[in-house]
């Protein structure tokens, strides 16, 4: 087969890109460049062009031209806008609203017990409704997990995986993450919220008697969220 029916396809993709302003450009490179999927057929190549990026997140960025996604990545961990600087305020409350009825986070168990439920004070999370979704859908496959939630296709295999539920009422700071917070990944985060493929995330703050047993020694019962198990 020759390349023209992949080039008819893709071309008017690349022009609706084109036309795209540049926020949503610069978003879709950066979804395309972290998704987990490496390989692509034409049905696929919907999610090479802006409508790659999660849809409110293509109206949520503020037009007025002072921050770009690139510019918000290179300034690098530790040094990040708020993103109050770069999202519109409904976008940010829209996004929060998602974490209504309560988060969970989902650890490697050693990791948990040996450093406590968060990093630095702080701890990503993901609506407790969504991310068991994302589990159901995994069907107890560790790689389908790993790579739903961005991360090596290893990382759950072998492991003791414990998750942790945090009740609306435990959701103490809850706010859209600035890529500043410990845990996050300095080359893989994305500004507005949102892992590549399309889950919701957010961070909050976690009490300092919330530690394991190497950085503190406080027992779980110290700790915000309720445990649960999960079997891979």
């Amino acid at each position: 087969m020759g390349k023209g029916i992949a080039d008819d396809a893709i071309r008017p993709l690349l022009r609706a890109l084109d036309d795209a302003p540049v926020h949503v450009k610069q978003l879709a490179e950066m979804f395309r460049k972290h998704g987990q999927k490496q390989k692509r057929n034409t049905s696929d190549v919907q999610n090479l062009d802006s409508a790659g990026v999660v849809h409110p997140l293509q109206d949520g960025w503020k037009r007025d031209g002072k921050w770009e996604p690139d510019e918000v990545v290179a300034w690098g961990k530790g040094n990040r806008p708020d993103p109050s600087e770069y999202l519109e305020a409904d976008y940010i409350k829209k996004h929060l609203d998602q974490f209504e009825n309560g988060a969970t986070r989902i650890y490697k168990k050693d990791s948990l017990d040996d450093w406590g439920p968060g990093n630095n004070g702080t701890t990503y999370v993901f609506p407790t409704d969504q991310l068991d979704a994302v589990i159901k859908a995994a069907d107890g496959d560790p790689v389908k997990l790993s790579e739903a939630l961005g991360l090596p296709a290893d990382f759950f295999v072998g492991a003791e995986v414990e998750l942790r539920d945090f009740a609306p009422h435990e959701l103490d700071g809850l706010q859209m993450p600035s890529g500043n917070e410990g845990g996050t990944d300095a080359d893989m985060w994305i500004p507005g919220g949102y892992l590549p493929s399309g889950i919701p995330e957010a961070v909050i703050s976690i009490p300092e008697t919330a530690t394991g047993l190497n950085n503190g020694g406080f027992e779980p019962s110290f700790w915000p969220g309720s445990p649960r198990g999960l079997d891979l």
